[in-house]
C-alpha cells in the first residue's frame, strides 16, 4: 500500500518532471506534457514518452481527487447545487471522473449533480422556473458537447438522463438522450499528431501547392519523373495483385505480370489484408480496418468474378489509373492513422508531396489533352509512340476504346479524385473546429440567459 509520504514524493517528482510548481493547473500540465512530448519525438527519443504520460496521469488524478474533496465540502451548503452525488458502488477513478465532469459544468455556470449506474449517466439540474424543459436540455447538451474526452469519456455511456430538480433536490421532470460525440484536446504542438489543427489545415494544402509548383518547372519535373514511373507501375501491379496474379513493378517503366492466376498470390494478399485489419482492430484505428475490408472485397471480385479479358483491360487501364487512384489514396491517408509500426505519422508528409506531384501532373496533363493542347500518351517508355504494347494502344486497338472515351474516362476519374480530396479536407477542417462552433453557440445561449 502506498504511504502518504511516498505519494507526496511521487507527486512532487511528477511536477518536477514537467518543471511546474505545485500550484499548476490542469491546463498547464497538459501544455507542458504536449510540449515535452513533441520535443522527445523530434529528438527520436520515443522511449521517454510513456514516463511523461504516466506522470501526467498521476497529476491529473491528484488534481481530480482535490476537486472531489472540494466538491464534498460544498455539499454542506444547500444552495450549492453543483455538488456530486456518488453511487456507493462507484470506484475512486469513476468518482474522480465525475468530479471533473461536475467541475466542468460549474465552470460554465450550470449547477449539476452527477451519478453513473452501469452505462447510464444521470445528471440532476437545478430547475429554473423561467426556463422551459427544452431550453434546459439544450443548455446541458451544448455543454456536454464542449467537454473534451480527457475530462470525461462518454465511450461507455449509452444514455444520458437529465432530471430537473426542485428546491428540495427532488426530480420534477426527466429527459433522456444519447451522449454527444466528443473532441480531444488538440495537440497543436506535435507535427506527428493527427489532431494537429495546423498541419491538418495549413501544411496539407501547402504540400499540395508545393507539388503543383514542382510540376510547373520543367527541369524539376524531369528530375522527379521517377516518382511518376513508380506510381504508374504500382498502378499496374495493384490491379495484378488484386486479380490474383503475380506482379513485379520495376523502376524503369515495366511491370512483369504472371499469365496465370495464383492461389499463393491470392491468399498471400488476403493474409496481408487480414494483418492490416487485425492491426487496426488492435490499435482501434478504423481507417486500416475499413481499407482492409474494402480491398478484400475488391480482391474477391477481381479474382473470381471478372473475365480474363476484363482483367487484361483493367491491367492496361491501371497504369495511368493508378496515377489517379493510388495518388488519391495516399493523399487522403494523410488524415488517417495507420498501424504504429508503419511510422505513418512521419512518412505521410513525403507521401503526400510525392503523390500530389504525380496526381496534379496527371490531372493537368489530361485537362490539356481534353482541350487539344496535348496528345494522348501513345506507346510505351521504350517502344516509342507506335509500340502496340503501350497502355493506350492496347485500350484503343485491342479493346476498341475511342480517343474521346479514353480522354473522358481519365478526366472523369481525375474530377472524382479531386472531389474526394477536397471533401476529406473539408470534413477534417470542420470536424477539428466543430467544438469551437458548439462553444460559440453555448456562449450565445449563455449570454441570452443572462440578459433575460
Amino acid at each position: 500500500m502506498t504511504q502518504p509520504q511516498d505519494l507526496s514524493q511521487e507527486i512532487a517528482t511528477c511536477y518536477q518532471c514537467f518543471q511546474l510548481s505545485a500550484e499548476a493547473t490542469l491546463e498547464a500540465i497538459d501544455a507542458a506534457y504536449f510540449r515535452l512530448r513533441s520535443a522527445r519525438i523530434q529528438e527520436g527519443n520515443r522511449t521517454a514518452i510513456p514516463p511523461l504520460k504516466a506522470a501526467r496521469e498521476t497529476l491529473r488524478q491528484h488534481l481530480r481527487s482535490q476537486t472531489t474533496v472540494s466538491s464534498h465540502e460544498q455539499t454542506t451548503d444547500p444552495q450549492t447545487a453543483h455538488s456530486q452525488t456518488i453511487n456507493p458502488q462507484t470506484t475512486i477513478d469513476e468518482e474522480n471522473d465525475l468530479a471533473a465532469l461536475v467541475t466542468a459544468f460549474a465552470e460554465e455556470g450550470l449547477a449539476i449533480k452527477a451519478n453513473r449506474k452501469a452505462s447510464i449517466l444521470h445528471l440532476g439540474l437545478q430547475a429554473d422556473p423561467d426556463e422551459s424543459h427544452s431550453q434546459s436540455l439544450s443548455r446541458v447538451r451544448l455543454c456536454l458537447a464542449e467537454i473534451a474526452i480527457e475530462i470525461y469519456d462518454f465511450t461507455d455511456i449509452k444514455t444520458v438522463c437529465l432530471y430537473g430538480l426542485d428546491s428540495h433536490h427532488k426530480p420534477q421532470w426527466k429527459k433522456s438522450f444519447s451522449p454527444p460525440k466528443q473532441h480531444a484536446f488538440a495537440d497543436d504542438s506535435d507535427l506527428y499528431s493527427f489532431k494537429n489543427r495546423y498541419s491538418n489545415t495549413f501544411i496539407f494544402p501547402i504540400l499540395l501547392l508545393v507539388a503543383a509548383l514542382l510540376n510547373s518547372v520543367d527541369v524539376v519535373k524531369l528530375l522527379l519523373f521517377g516518382i511518376d514511373i513508380w506510381i504508374h507501375e504500382f498502378g499496374h501491379a495493384t490491379v495484378a495483385w488484386l486479380g490474383g496474379h503475380q506482379a513485379t513493378p520495376l523502376p524503369f517503366g515495366w511491370t512483369n505480370v504472371g499469365a496465370e492466376k495464383s492461389l499463393f498470390v491470392y491468399f498471400g494478399v488476403l493474409i496481408l489484408l487480414g494483418v492490416l485489419f487485425w492491426s487496426g482492430l488492435k490499435e482501434k484505428r478504423r481507417w486500416p480496418m475499413g481499407l482492409a475490408v474494402a480491398l478484400a472485397f475488391v480482391q474477391f471480385c477481381m479474382t473470381w468474378l471478372i473475365s480474363e479479358d476484363t482483367f487484361d483491360m483493367m491491367l492496361s487501364f491501371g497504369g495511368i489509373g493508378g496515377e489517379f487512384y493510388l495518388s488519391t489514396l495516399l493523399i487522403v491517408s494523410f488524415y488517417f492513422p495507420l498501424p504504429e509500426r508503419w511510422k505513418w505519422e512521419f512518412f505521410r508528409y513525403p507521401a503526400v508531396l510525392c503523390a500530389g506531384f504525380t496526381f496534379l501532373g496527371s490531372a493537368w496533363h489530361w485537362r490539356q489533352i481534353q482541350r487539344g493542347l496535348a496528345d494522348i500518351p501513345w506507346g510505351s517508355l521504350f517502344g516509342g509512340a507506335d509500340h502496340i504494347g503501350g497502355d493506350m494502344n492496347q485500350l484503343s486497338i485491342v479493346y476498341g476504346w475511342s480517343d474521346q472515351r479514353i480522354i473522358d474516362t481519365y478526366n472523369s476519374i481525375g474530377s472524382v479524385c479531386i472531389v474526394v480530396i477536397l471533401s476529406v479536407y473539408a470534413y477534417v477542417f470542420l470536424k477539428s473546429r466543430s467544438h469551437l462552433l458548439l462553444h460559440h453557440l453555448w456562449q450565445q445561449q449563455r449570454a441570452k440567459n443572462l440578459s433575460q
